[in-house]
């Protein structure tokens, strides 16, 4: 908790809202413009937070973000026992906020209400959903996707971890074999274009579009060779605002994969399979130079490093006691 209390406070002092028609007030009154507005889970529950509580709508917004960024330390420590066949002590969860910090705050500094919650969305459902518990999972999965669309990579991530691509090529014996799993990712995936229609009707009289027009990540990368001014939002006298500052996204926790890469669990390595995928909607509706975008990649990236680190520490420990023994 008291993590939790000291990262929001530092999210909240070096981020900010830049984007008028993108205010948290704005979606929670519902006159936002339509790319922001169909993301109104947390603004409307600070919004009834604010109006039923001593709490000013801010505050509630910064309530909302310890409690979700208490539930990701959680849900993430939940997932690395998982792949790490319990040998995580709970501090290793706390890695997962070294990328976190890094994407959202040093070299983003936009804010917007749905971020935080989209990661501790995605550890919930993948916990809920590899444990089997269900009923829990739809529960969070309908929740998420209020919040914000990206939950289709929840499924995603599922048909990766659990698809059983075995007798591939003898497709009666491959539908009997993932015949439980196809029906759970069929339903989610009903359930996901059922609620974005939905969405979309509830928001269909506000302005704007539903995807903005994104900038040219082509042109950034030539800027960022050039080291000049691209994305507008950046500075370039300072270097976590500079072009080239985007080539540290993930605080380089992504580097270490090479090197952790035989501890790292064979699940955790398939996860990774999401990041191709992940980049190929982001190239067409995401601006890829604001840091904050690669959502679930953060835990993606994180459980790898993480996981990786756990093995081999676990590997060293029993590596001395059997030399202790001997």
């Amino acid at each position: 908790m008291l993590i939790s209390l000291v990262f929001t406070k530092y999210y909240f002092l070096l981020t900010n809202e830049y984007y008028p028609p993108a205010y948290a007030y704005k979606i929670a009154n519902f006159e936002a413009e339509k790319v922001f507005q169909k993301r109104f889970l947390i603004p409307v529950i600070a919004d009834l937070l604010s109006q039923n509580t001593p709490f000013t709508f801010d505050q509630s917004l910064k309530f909302i973000n310890v409690f979700f960024t208490y539930g990701i330390l959680y849900y993430f420590k939940r997932l690395l026992d998982i792949f790490s066949d319990g040998n995580a002590k709970q501090y290793w969860s706390t890695l997962i906020l070294i990328p976190i910090s890094w994407n959202y705050m040093f070299i983003n500094s936009i804010y917007h209400a749905y971020d935080i919650p989209t990661l501790l969305f995605y550890c919930s459902c993948m916990c809920f959903f590899l444990n089997k518990r269900y009923t829990l999972f739809y529960i969070f999965f309908i929740i998420a996707t209020l919040n914000r669309e990206s939950t289709c990579f929840i499924t995603i991530s599922i048909l990766i971890l659990q698809y059983n691509f075995n007798n591939f090529l003898n497709i009666k014996e491959n539908i009997k074999q993932n015949l439980s799993l196809t029906k759970h990712l069929f339903t989610q995936t009903i359930a996901w274009i059922l609620l974005i229609t939905l969405i979309r009707c509830l928001i269909a009289d506000s302005p704007g579009t539903l995807y903005e027009t994104t900038y040219s990540m082509k042109v950034f990368v030539s800027n960022m060779w050039n080291g000049s001014t691209s994305w507008p939002f950046l500075n370039t006298e300072n270097f976590f605002e500079n072009p080239r500052s985007f080539l540290t996204l993930f605080g380089f926790s992504w580097v270490i994969i090479r090197f952790l890469w035989k501890y790292i669990p064979q699940d955790c390595k398939r996860l990774l399979f999401l990041i191709p995928i992940f980049m190929i909607p982001a190239l067409i509706y995401a601006n890829l130079m604001e840091a904050r975008v690669y959502h679930e990649l953060n835990v993606v990236i994180a459980l790898a490093v993480t996981t990786g680190f756990i093995e081999a520490n676990y590997c060293k420990r029993n590596h001395n006691l059997k030399t202790r023994n001997a």
